[in-house]
């Protein structure tokens, strides 16, 4: 029971991760296009 807590525990901070990391990609794109936008 331990190890299946554990395991989703751990599957949560990655996606936690991936999506913190998805939400700097969007502004550093948006950042860029806006920066060379004319």
């Amino acid at each position: 029971m331990r190890y299946l807590v554990n395991y989703s525990s751990a599957n949560f901070a990655l996606l936690n991760t991936a999506h913190v990391d998805a939400v700097v990609v969007v502004r550093v794109v948006v950042v860029v296009v806006v920066g060379s936008a004319p």
